[in-house]
C-alpha cells in the first residue's frame, strides 16, 4: 500500500519536544519496516528551514523523490484572525497535493499543530475526506481544560476544530492505552478504531560518559555547581513544575544544600520569570533552581547520564518520553502517578502522587539517599528501555492500517509498467552500399557483401557501381538495385570527377536509406556518403575532420605514403570490407531467419485471442479479471470476436460465459490447429505463458500480462509487435510455487486493473488500423487540479492580486503538471559566450550527447542563469540549434519549471552567478529537486599565484555552495580524490551526505561539435611542422601551462643546434603579459616557433597529425583532455609526471620532472634519442573513450538508478604519420 505521512509534526515548534521526537522517530521507524508498502513524506513548505534535515535524516530509507513538498502563501497561525482565508486556501491546496500522490491512507504525525505557527492539517477541506489515520497524544484540553482553554475563545475555537477534524480520521493510533482510553470515553470512534501504537525513544539516547573537559565546560554555562536533579520538558500548567520547586524547598537540608534543581529545555521567557518568581517565593537561592534554554542532543545526553536524579511530575501525558529517554541513559528515574506514566515507568516504587508536594519530596529524598531503591529504580530502567522500541512501534501502525490497503483494481494505473518487449524486428530495413571503383574491388567485396546479407536477411540492399560493373553486379544474388554512378573512370582513378549537381540529383533520386557503407577503404569516394541521407553511415575515416564529422562510424585509416607499412596494407581488402560488416552495431535480430510455421485458418480485422491459464496460479492474471476483460471487449462494437483458449474441455467449463455473443471457446485443439486459429487474430493477451510468445510468433499482436513470479525482462514476448504490462516489484523474481505462498497478497499481479488492460487492448487495436477513442482514465492530477479550482473560487475573490499570483504560484509547485522528469543542464556560461576552452569542449560535447539521446523518462533541459536576475531558465534557442532545428529566432525563454524527481546538473564552470542563485538552488533542493555539479579542477585553490587576484576566494565560495547540495562528479579520479580531501578540511560534516564521483572525457572530437575553417597560410606552417620533430603544446597560454619552462628549455636546445619546433595552440590567458611579449616579438617566431591561436578544430586536427610529440608541461590540470586527443591521433606524448596525467595517459607516455628550461630541455633530448631508436612510449592502445559513454558514466553519478551502459570503452583510433 502507498502511505503518505504528514510530517509537519517534526516542523512545527513541536519538533524540540516530545511530539517533534515521537514524529520524526516513527516515521524513520515505519520507512525501515515498510517492505513492499511504499512510504511517502509530506512536507509543508512554509517551514523551509526544516525540510534538508527530513531529507537527510530520511536518506537511505526513503527515496528523496518520494519526499515531497506542498507550498502555498502564508501566514497561517490560528491567533491571528486575519490568516482564515488563507488557512482555509492552503488547507484545500494541501489536501489536493495529497491526491495527487494517490495514497492508500495519509499518516498525520500531529493533528493539533498551527495555533501559533504556520501548520496548516485538514480533514475533508476539499470534498470526500482521504482515508487518515492520526497520532493520537493526548486530550488534554478536552478533559481536563486548563485556564488558558477556558479564558482564551481563540484557542476553544481553535481545539474544537481540530476535534472536529479528528473525528473524520478513519483511524487513531493511541500513544500509549491511557490515551486510548481517553479517546474512546470522548470522541465517536468504535475500539477497534483506535490502536494503541505505544512509543519508544530515539537509539541515540544510551548511557554516554561525557569528556571531562567538556561536561565542565556544559555545567560552567548553565551554572551547575553541584550534583543536579533534572527535569526536561514543557512549562505549561499541566507539566506540575511549580509542585516540583516546592518539593524541592521541602527537601530535607542534607539532600538540598548538596544538590541543584536544573530544568533542561527551551521554555517561554514569560514562563521562566514566573518559575524563578515562585522558586523565590518557595524559598529557593537564585543558584538553585537553574534554566538550560535550547541544548544539543549531545548535552542532553551528557545531563542524562550523569545527573543525581530525574524527575517527571506532570499531571497529564499521552505517552511520558522524557522520562524513558532518562531511563535509556542510565539515570534513576521517579515520576507522577497520573495518565500513560505507570505504563513508562513499569515499576509502582517509582511513582509519586503529583498532587501532593509531600509525596514528591518524600520520593525525591528517598530516590537520592536510598542506595538499594536507587539499584532497583536503575535495573528497573534498563528493562523499561529494552521494552519499548520503534520498529515494534512502527509494526504496530502497519498493522493497524493493514486494512485500508485499496483493492488492487482500484489502485491508479500508472503504478504499472506497460513497456514494448519486441527483440527480434529488424531494425536495418534498406541499406545503400557504395562500391565506385574496378572490378576486381567489387569481386573481393562478394564476403563482405555475403556477410551483410546474412546478417540482414530481410533487408533490401542497393549497390551503387561504376557503370564498368553493372553487368557483374547483376549477376551477384544479394541486391534488390542495382544503380551506377561513374566518378571514376574506367582504367584510372587519376582523373575521377563528379560534378556538385549531378551527385546532388542522384542523391535525391536515392532517397533515405536506413544504413549507408563505403566499401572502399581509400578516402577519395568518402565525400558521396557524406552527403547520402542515411540513418547510419559507415567508413573508413578520411583524415577530413568535415567529412568524417558526418560518419557515424569511422574505421581507422592511414595515409598512403611510399616505402610506408600500415596496419592496413598488410591486410587483404577483403579483410578490410568485412571490418567494416563487423563494425556495425549488434542487434538481437542479426543474422535471425524465422521460419514460418502456420497460415491463418481464417482472417479476422477486429479479433482478440485470449489465454486466461498459464499452468499455474503463481503466473495467473485473476481468471475473474480475463471474464470481465473478454465481457468488456465483446461490448466494444469495434472489435469483431474475442477468442478464449483452453487446453481441453474441462478447463473451459471452469470459464463460463453463458452465451456472450461474439465470445468463441476454443478448447482441446491440436497444435497446428491452434496456430491455424490463433494466427487469424490481431491481438493476443495472455500471462506468462505459450499463448503469448506464440501469438507473437505468428504475427500477432502479444499483451502479455506479467507477475513477478520471473522477471518481465527474462520471460517476455519477443517476437513480432509485444507488450507487457507489469509491476516492478522489488520482490521479483520469487520463484513461489503458488498463489498462497507471496507474503505480499500477490500485489504483483492483482494490482494490475481490467481498466487497464481494456485500454491496452483498444490502444494496440488502434495502432493495426483503424483509429479507436482512447479509453478514459482513470482520476488525475488534471481533474485533481480542475476540483481544487472550483473549491478555492469563492475563497480567492477579495484576494488581490499579489495574493492571487503567490496562490497560483503554490498551486503551481505542489501540483506539478509534468509526467516526464526534467533534467536541466546548466550551461550558462555556453550561452553568454563559448570560450572554446576546453571546459567548453567538454560542455558541448556532454549537452550534445545529452540531447541526441537523453536518459530513460527523463527530458533533457539546457538552462542558464545570469548575474542580474534571480533564476534559471530555458535555454530554448541553443537547444534548438544543439538539436539541429535551426535558431529559432526571438523565442521566450522562460524560467524553468521544477518538480520533485527533476534533476540539476551544473555542468559548466559559473562561479560568479553562484551566489545570485544560491537561494533558487536551496528552493529547488527543497522541493526536491536533485541538484548535482560537475568539479574539473581545485587549481584556483591549489595553484592561487596563477591565477588572477580574487580568484581564490571566488573559487572557495563556490566550492562551499555546491557542497551543500546532492553531490559533485569530477572530471578524473584524481580531482575526485582533491575534492574529498578539501571536503575533509573544510566541511568534513558533509562527508556522508555528499556524494563525490569522478568521469573521464570523451575522445571523439567530431562528436564535440568542431569548428572548421582553415587559414590560407596553413599549408606552409604544416609543412614547416613535417620538416623537423615537432613538439606540441595546446592549452590557453597561461602561468601553470609551463609555456615559459617549454620556452626557456627550446632556446637551449636552438643554441644546441637541435633541429626542433616548438608549437603552441591556444590563445592568451592572464597574468602572461611580459611571455606574450616575448613570444611575439621572438626572432624564431614563425621558424621554429609557431603560436597559433584561436584556431578552429579542423586545423588544429592537421596539427597533430604534422607534428611528432605532444608536450604536456602543464604544472596542475583536472584531467588533461590534449593527452586524450594525442591518443587518439596515435601522437607520442612527453608529460610531465603528475597524477592525473598518469591516471589518462597510464604507460603510454614519457614523463619528466623539474621546472627548469634545462630539466626540459634534457627530458625533450632523452626522448628524441628514445624516438629515433623507437623505444619511446607509444599512445596506441591508450585508453579512451567516446563521448556517449563518458556521459553513460556522467549519468552512473547524477543519477543513481541510472544503469552505466558503457562505463569504459576502448576506441580505435586513426593514425597519423610521424
Amino acid at each position: 500500500m502507498r502511505i503518505v505521512i504528514d510530517m509537519q509534526g517534526a516542523q512545527t515548534e513541536s519538533r524540540f519536544r516530545g511530539i517533534g521526537r515521537y514524529s520524526l522517530s516513527l516515521a524513520q521507524a515505519i520507512a525501515r519496516n515498510a517492505g513492499n508498502h511504499e512510504i511517502y513524506l509530506a512536507l509543508s513548505g512554509l517551514f523551509p528551514e526544516t525540510i534538508g534535515p527530513i531529507r537527510q535524516a530520511f536518506r537511505g530509507l526513503v527515496p528523496q523523490e518520494r519526499i515531497r513538498v506542498w507550498q502555498a502563501p502564508g501566514p497561517m497561525r490560528w491567533i491571528d484572525a486575519q490568516n482564515a482565508s488563507r488557512r482555509a486556501i492552503a488547507e484545500r491546496v494541501r489536501e489536493a497535493f495529497l491526491e495527487t500522490l494517490d495514497p492508500d491512507l495519509v499518516l498525520v504525525t500531529s493533528l493539533f499543530e498551527g495555533l501559533g505557527d504556520d501548520a496548516v492539517i485538514s480533514i475533508g477541506a476539499l470534498g470526500e475526506p482521504l482515508p487518515t489515520a492520526v497520532i493520537l497524544y493526548d486530550l488534554i484540553p478536552l478533559i481536563n481544560p486548563d485556564e488558558q482553554y477556558r479564558t482564551n475563545p481563540v484557542y476553544r475555537g481553535y481545539y474544537a476544530d481540530r476535534i472536529e477534524n479528528l473525528k473524520r480520521a478513519r483511524h487513531l493510533l493511541a500513544i500509549s492505552d491511557s490515551a486510548r482510553q481517553e479517546a474512546l470515553g470522548a470522541l465517536p470512534f468504535a475500539p477497534e478504531k483506535v490502536t494503541n501504537v505505544s512509543g519508544a525513544c530515539d537509539e541515540m539516547f544510551t548511557r554516554v560518559v561525557p569528556d571531562a573537559d567538556s561536561l565542565a565546560t556544559l555545567k560552567r554555562r548553565l551554572g551547575v555547581t553541584r550534583p543536579f536533579i533534572m527535569y526536561t520538558g514543557g512549562a505549561d500548567a499541566r507539566k506540575n513544575l511549580p509542585r516540583l520547586i516546592e518539593a524541592f524547598a521541602q527537601l530535607p537540608d542534607t539532600s538540598r544544600q548538596h544538590h541543584q534543581l536544573l530544568f533542561v529545555g527551551r521554555m517561554p521567557q514569560s514562563e521562566v520569570s514566573a518559575l524563578r518568581a515562585h522558586a523565590q517565593r518557595a524559598g529557593l537561592r537564585a543558584d538553585e533552581l537553574l534554566f538550560s534554554d535550547y541544548i544539543s542532543d549531545d548535552e542532553l545526553l551528557a545531563l542524562f547520564s550523569t545527573c543525581s536524579l530525574f524527575v517527571f511530575p506532570s499531571l497529564h501525558e499521552g505517552f511520558g518520553l522524557p522520562p524513558l529517554e532518562a531511563m535509556a541513559c542510565g539515570a534513576v528515574v521517579i515520576a507522577a502517578d497520573a495518565a500513560s506514566l505507570p505504563e513508562v515507568m513499569g515499576s509502582p516504587e517509582s511513582l509519586f502522587d503529583p498532587q501532593s508536594v509531600p509525596s514528591i519530596s518524600a520520593k525525591m529524598h528517598q530516590a537520592l539517599t536510598d542506595e538499594g531503591l536507587r539499584a532497583r529504580l536503575l535495573e528497573n530502567a534498563r528493562t523499561q528501555a529494552q521494552a519499548f522500541s520503534w520498529d515494534r512501534s512502527a509494526k504496530l501502525v502497519l498493522e493497524a492500517i493493514a486494512p485500508f490497503e485499496r483493492p488492487r483494481e482500484s489502485r491508479a494505473v500508472r503504478a504499472v509498467t506497460f513497456e514494448r518487449t519486441t527483440l527480434f524486428e529488424p531494425k536495418i530495413k534498406r541499406i545503400l552500399l557504395l562500391k565506385l571503383d574496378h572490378m576486381g574491388d567489387l569481386l573481393l567485396a562478394v564476403p563482405a557483401i555475403s556477410r551483410l546479407r546474412a546478417r540482414y536477411p530481410k533487408a533490401s540492399i542497393d549497390v551503387v557501381v561504376g557503370s564498368w560493373n553493372q553487368a557483374l553486379a547483376q549477376t551477384l544474388p544479394f541486391f534488390d538495385r542495382v544503380l551506377t554512378l561513374d566518378y571514376f573512370k574506367r582504367k584510372s582513378s587519376l582523373q575521377a570527377e563528379l560534378s556538385d549537381g549531378s551527385l546532388a540529383e542522384f542523391v535525391k533520386e536515392l532517397g533515405f536509406y536506413d544504413l549507408a557503407i563505403d566499401l572502399r577503404r581509400q578516402p577519395d569516394t568518402r565525400f558521396v556518403l557524406a552527403q547520402v541521407e542515411a540513418g547510419l553511415k559507415v567508413g573508413y575515416g578520411c583524415l577530413n575532420p568535415a567529412i568524417d564529422a558526418k560518419l557515424d562510424i569511422a574505421l581507422p585509416t592511414y595515409q598512403d605514403l611510399p616505402f610506408v607499412e600500415t596496419p592496413l596494407n598488410r591486410m587483404s581488402i577483403s579483410e578490410q570490407m568485412l571490418a567494416l560488416v563487423d563494425a556495425l552495431p549488434a542487434h538481437p535480430s542479426d543474422y535471425v531467419v524465422l521460419p514460418p510455421i502456420a497460415t491463418p485458418l481464417q482472417q479476422h480485422t477486429r479479433a482478440v485471442a485470449l489465454f486466461p491459464y498459464a499452468g499455474g496460479d503463481a503466473k495467473e492474471w485473476p481468471v475473474a479479471r480475463f471474464h470481465e476483460l473478454a465481457r468488456r471487449l465483446a461490448a466494444d462494437s469495434a472489435v469483431e470476436l474475442v477468442s478464449v483458449f483452453f487446453a481441453s474441455e474441462k478447463e473451459a467449463q471452469r470459464f463460463s460465459f453463458d452465451g456472450i455473443e461474439k465470445v468463441v471457446i476454443q478448447a482441446g485443439l491440436s497444435i497446428p490447429e491452434l496456430m491455424r486459429h490463433l494466427a487469424g487474430h490481431q491481438l493476443c493477451v495472455a500471462n506468462n505463458s505459450g499463448g503469448a510468445h506464440m501469438a507473437a510468433y505468428l504475427g500477432v499482436t502479444a499483451l502479455g500480462v506479467y507477475g513477478g513470479l520471473e522477471t518481465a525482462h527474462e520471460w517476455a514476448p519477443v517476437f513480432g509487435n509485444s507488450y507487457v504490462l507489469h509491476n516492478e516489484a522489488a520482490c521479483s523474481p520469487c520463484h513461489i510455487p503458488a498463489r498462497r505462498d507471496c507474503p505480499h497478497n500477490f500485489f504483483c499481479l492483482d494490482d494490475i486493473t481490467v481498466d487497464e488492460v481494456f485500454a491496452r487492448c483498444r490502444e494496440l487495436l488502434a495502432q493495426n488500423g483503424g483509429a479507436l477513442p482512447t479509453a478514459p482514465s482513470r482520476p488525475s492530477i488534471k481533474s485533481t487540479r480542475k476540483k481544487l479550482f472550483q473549491a478555492l473560487a469563492p475563497l480567492v475573490r477579495q484576494c488581490n492580486e499579489d495574493e492571487l499570483s503567490r496562490v497560483a504560484q503554490g498551486i503551481a509547485l505542489s501540483l506539478p503538471t509534468r509526467t516526464r522528469r526534467a533534467l536541466f543542464v546548466d550551461v550558462s556560461e555556453l550561452v553568454s559566450h563559448d570560450a572554446r576552452t576546453g571546459i567548453q569542449r567538454v560542455v558541448r560535447s556532454i549537452l550534445s550527447e545529452l540531447l541526441k539521446d537523453p536518459p530513460k523518462d527523463f527530458e533533457v533541459w539546457p538552462v542558464y542563469a545570469t548575474h542580474d536576475r534571480t533564476g534559471y531558465f530555458y535555454a530554448k534557442r541553443l537547444r534548438s540549434r544543439f538539436m539541429g532545428q535551426g535558431d529559432p529566432g526571438s523565442v521566450q525563454e522562460d524560467p524553468i519549471d521544477f518538480q520533485a524527481g527533476d534533476v540539476f546538473l551544473g555542468l559548466d564552470l559559473n562561479p560568479y552567478g553562484i551566489g545570485v542563485q544560491e537561494a533558487f538552488l536551496d528552493e529547488m533542493s527543497r522541493q526536491g529537486v536533485r541538484i548535482q555539479f560537475v568539479v574539473y579542477d581545485l587549481l584556483c585553490v591549489q595553484m592561487p599565484s596563477y591565477f588572477a587576484p580574487g580568484s581564490e576566494e571566488l573559487f572557495t565560495k563556490w566550492l562551499n555552495t555546491i557542497s551543500r547540495y546532492d553531490g559533485v562528479v569530477c572530471g578524473s579520479r584524481t580531482v575526485s580524490e582533491e575534492f574529498t580531501q578539501w571536503l575533509h578540511q573544510h566541511h568534513p560534516q558533509r562527508q556522508d551526505a555528499l556524494e563525490v564521483g569522478w568521469f573521464h572525457y570523451g575522445a571523439d572530437v567530431q562528436n564535440s561539435r568542431p569548428s572548421t575553417g582553415m587559414p590560407s597560410d596553413a599549408p606552409r606552417i604544416l609543412k614547416a611542422l613535417r620538416a623537423a620533430p615537432s613538439f606540441l603544446m595546446v592549452g590557453t597560454v597561461e602561468p601553470r601551462k609551463g609555456h615559459a619552462q617549454a620556452l626557456a628549455a627550446f632556446e637551449q636546445l636552438w643554441q644546441q643546434g637541435t633541429a626542433v619546433n616548438l608549437v603552441i595552440v591556444g590563445k592568451s590567458g592572464w597574468l602572461v603579459e611580459k611571455l606574450v611579449a616575448r613570444l611575439r616579438a621572438h626572432p624564431e617566431l614563425g621558424k621554429r616557433l609557431f603560436w597559433l591561436e584561436s584556431i578552429s578544430d579542423e586545423y588544429l586536427d592537421q596539427v597533430y597529425g604534422a607534428c611528432s610529440c605532444l608536450l604536456a608541461a602543464s604544472e596542475g590540470e583536472g584531467f588533461g583532455l590534449p593527452l586524450i586527443e594525442a591518443g587518439r591521433k596515435h601522437l607520442p606524448i612527453l608529460a610531465r609526471d603528475l597524477p592525473v596525467f598518469r591516471e589518462v595517459a597510464l604507460d603510454h607516455a614519457h614523463y619528466f620532472h623539474g621546472t627548469s628550461g634545462e630539466a626540459l630541455a634534457q627530458a625533450v633530448t632523452h626522448w628524441l634519442t628514445l624516438y629515433r631508436q623507437g623505444a619511446h612510449p607509444k599512445s596506441e592502445g591508450m585508453p579512451t573513450l567516446t563521448w556517449e559513454a563518458s556521459v553513460q558514466q556522467l549519468l552512473g553519478s547524477v543519477l543513481p538508478t541510472h544503469q552505466v551502459i558503457q562505463a569504459v570503452t576502448r576506441m580505435e583510433v586513426p593514425a597519423e604519420t610521424e
